[in-house]
Formats: C-alpha cells, sequence, structure tokens
C-alpha cells in the first residue's frame, strides 16, 4: 500500500465518524421524551414505547459499529504508511 492509500483509509475512517456525530445527535434520540402516557391515545402505548427503544438501541449499536470501523481503517492506514514508508 502506499502513502495514497493509507491517505484515502484515513478519509474514510474520518467520513464515518462524521456520520456516527451526526447520528449520534439526531433527534431521534429524543422522542422518548415524547412518548409518555399523555402523548398516545391508542391500546398500545406501551409496545409502542418498546419498540421505539429498541430501534435506539439498534442505533446506537449501529453508531459504535462506524466508530470500530473507522478505527480499524486508522490502523490499517497506519500499517499502509508504515509500508509505504520502508518501501522507499
Amino acid at each position: 500500500m502506499s502513502t495514497t492509500d493509507a491517505d484515502h483509509l484515513r478519509l474514510r475512517a474520518a467520513r464515518l465518524r462524521e456520520m456516527a456525530r451526526a447520528l449520534e445527535s439526531s433527534p431521534v434520540f429524543s422522542l422518548d421524551r415524547y412518548a409518555g402516557v399523555d402523548t398516545w391515545t391508542g391500546p398500545r402505548p406501551d409496545e409502542c414505547r418498546g419498540e421505539l427503544a429498541s430501534r435506539q438501541a439498534e442505533l446506537h449499536r449501529a453508531i459504535e459499529q462506524l466508530y470500530t470501523t473507522a478505527w480499524w481503517l486508522d490502523r490499517r492506514a497506519e500499517q499502509a504508511a508504515a509500508l509505504a514508508a520502508v518501501s522507499w
């Protein structure tokens, strides 16, 4: 791998972190504030709140996966840069 490869990997990692930060600040994580007993008029409020909590947890796991993948891409970039330096 060359330095260009390392730069490309770092750019990909940075984009993943940007996406993760954007998701973390998404209003979807504040929806549960509006899911109280006063909000619901149907027969299944508990089920809806549980579904919301489940989906928020899934999104949190996806965000963590983005950060983990970005970390691995940075490690690969370091390896690529080291290999490129030795190749010269």
